[in-house]
């Protein structure tokens, strides 16, 4: 089971806020350990101090004077002085964590018997109460103080929480941000990748972003070319090479047709077939060098594509039998789509030998050509090398004419129209060459 994401958004992303939290954890701590605290110690010890004054203020007032220090008090701090009746209903507050630094210096400066009170029943089921009380011995009676519970308890789990959201926030912005700009050089690059792979020539790629991305381009741009240029000297010695052999081998031609009389009848069939063989693999390399991807899309009925290939290889003697679906036009080339319904047509017709059929379906969201025969077939494990160029299996299918080029043409048309090209095994014996195309 994979435990990360696959793509570099989210890797990054995950990356990014794992390090985040573990930096606001550490933050908060040392926030905590080295400011929060102190500070929450020193309010604490001010307030408490504070109280120590009230509680001296009214042992040493006589009653008029009490209560005009109480209305002050009250009306200047929010905090209320009531004097102790029976009748009071408070409880200890017990089990309040932040209020035992409270207790403890509260009961350093007024005795061990100090402690904070809450009125029963007030927010007993919603949580803290706002108010706490403590009890002050006075010359006469003792007094009730009243106070907001803000004075000494301050909760930080608010604050904490906008902090935390705000960070994240700002890291998701930030991480989306940062990988556009890596993300959109990057899908340019596979997307000309792709393109190349299909035997197409993509525009150079934009050499932007980071340094890094900008050499990868810089890399991808040469090699394309270096490949073009590649392609671009193979395909000038090929056409070299046919050009000068076609015409010694026409020659060759009328001089053997002259020899009726002179040589056995079989002997002259036999070099006129293999002078045939000869102009058919110069038939190869020529469509072979062409670049199919320089071909302009146009409208193609796959149906009507198959029925004129199939016609055009009865009259070369083949015998082929169409099961034609018609599907509606697709943008292909057709010249490139030609030839790869023809290379099929060949393939089958010469290493089979035979009947040969030639079938269109439709299916959910493709097109599929199947060209299938009786011959010998192809082994799982050779289909692949055999769709490279100049490679040929003369033991899986019988005979040994052409150069190795027919299905290595055929593969590459298909991958270029987004298509693929199976070798098959036809169920009773033989091979289905399947073409699916997308649409």
């Amino acid at each position: 089971m994979r435990l990360l994401p696959s793509s570099l958004l989210w890797r990054t992303l995950a990356v990014m806020v794992a390090a985040l939290v573990l930096s606001q954890a550490a933050a908060a701590w040392l926030m905590n350990r080295y400011v929060t605290q102190p500070r929450h110690e020193a309010r604490v010890g001010q307030f408490v101090s504070h109280l120590k004054t009230i509680s001296a203020a009214l042992n040493t007032m006589q009653p008029q004077a009490q209560q005009r220090f109480i209305d002050a008090i009250a009306e200047k701090e929010g905090i209320r002085i009531v004097a102790v009746r029976g009748n009071d209903t408070m409880r200890p507050a017990e089990g309040i964590v932040p209020l035992r630094l409270f207790r403890q210096r509260l009961r350093e400066i007024f005795g061990p018997e100090a402690e904070v009170y809450v009125r029963r029943g007030e927010r007993d089921r919603h949580g803290p109460p706002p108010v706490l009380w403590i009890r002050l011995p006075g010359a006469t009676h003792d007094f009730w103080v009243a106070f907001p519970r803000g004075r000494i308890d301050r909760d930080p789990v608010t604050a904490l929480l906008a902090w935390s959201a705000v960070g994240l926030a700002i890291a998701i912005g930030a991480t989306f941000f940062l990988v556009y700009r890596l993300n959109r050089p990057l899908a340019e690059l596979a997307r000309a990748a792709v393109k190349l792979g299909k035997g197409g020539d993509p525009e150079p790629v934009s050499e932007t972003g980071p340094s890094e991305i900008r050499a990868v381009a810089r890399a991808f741009n040469q090699m394309k070319d270096d490949l073009q240029e590649s392609q671009r000297e193979r395909a000038t010695f090929l056409a070299g090479v046919s050009h000068d052999l076609r015409t010694p081998l026409s020659r060759l031609r009328l001089e053997v047709e002259m020899l009726d009389g002179k040589v056995a009848a079989d002997a002259q069939r036999g070099m006129v077939e293999d002078l045939d063989d000869m102009n058919a693999i110069i038939d190869q390399f020529i469509d072979f060098m062409r670049s199919e991807s320089a071909e302009p899309l146009a409208p193609v009925g796959l149906a009507e594509l198959a029925r004129s290939c199939a016609e055009r290889a009865i009259r070369g003697g083949a015998q082929v039998r169409c099961e034609l679906t018609e599907i509606a036009p697709m943008m292909l080339r057709p010249l490139a789509m030609q030839r790869l319904v023809d290379n099929l047509l060949a393939n089958a017709a010469r290493h089979a030998g035979g009947p040969i059929e030639i079938r269109t379906s439709r299916a959910p969201g493709t097109a599929v050509l199947a060209v299938l025969d009786r011959g010998p077939g192809i082994p799982a494990a050779q289909v692949e090398r055999l769709k490279q160029p100049f490679t040929r299996k003369d033991d899986a299918r019988s005979g040994s004419s052409g150069a190795g080029l027919g299905l290595a043409i055929a593969d590459r048309v298909a991958r270029l129209h987004g298509g693929t090209l199976e070798l098959l095994p036809r169920e009773g014996g033989g091979l289905e060459a399947r073409l699916t195309l997308p649409g």
